[in-house]
């Protein structure tokens, strides 16, 4: 009779260990908060305040307008952008372009090459995921983003840092808490 509760226990203590263990494998540092943006349709978890800018975009559908929510702990950058496209551009085919079209945008920012690149799906929709290596000045980086396609709407999710200097899980918290608005 006594040892069934301390078998729950010791499972309950082991399940607590290896919580902790991998909390600690993130980043102390980092304030994770959770941003929610009706307008943009999108909620996200960030590790630290996000900034809002608005920048002009040049695409083969034209100009557009990127709106951008981002923030920067030491270690890098996480950020949110979305711009909406004419219908047509984002249609099948064409929204595959669109998707190499920003990856190549973020590549371009840090001379990177892409060393793992999968189609994926968030909430049933057409998306892609990159895993890049470049340079963020003289240092090396490392790129990871997501690509989504939402209607007439193209999302980027991504991460540039110091290679080896955050966590992949806090990577990876980040781009998976990406969760779209009704």
């Amino acid at each position: 009779m006594s040892t069934a509760p301390r078998v729950r226990f010791r499972a309950g203590a082991l399940a607590l260990l290896v919580a902790c263990a991998a909390l600690a494998a993130c980043a102390p540092e980092l304030d994770w908060r959770a941003l929610s943006v009706p307008e943009g349709r999108f909620g996200v978890l960030l590790p630290c305040k996000a900034r809002h800018e608005a920048r002009p975009l040049k695409a083969a559908a034209g100009g557009l307008t990127m709106t951008l929510y981002a923030c920067s702990v030491k270690q890098g950058t996480m950020g949110v952008a979305y711009a909406d496209f004419p219908a047509a551009a984002l249609a099948r085919d064409q929204g595959r372009a669109q998707l190499d079209a920003a990856r190549d945008a973020l590549l371009r920012n840090i001379s990177g090459r892409v060393l793992a690149q999968e189609d994926i799906e968030i909430a049933g929709l057409p998306g892609r995921q990159i895993y890049a290596e470049g340079r963020a000045g003289a240092q090396p980086a490392l790129l990871k983003a997501r690509f989504l396609v939402s209607g007439n709407r193209l999302y980027q999710l991504a991460y540039v840092g110091a290679r080896n200097e955050l966590a992949m899980a806090d990577i990876d918290m980040f781009l998976t808490s990406f969760k779209l608005l009704p």
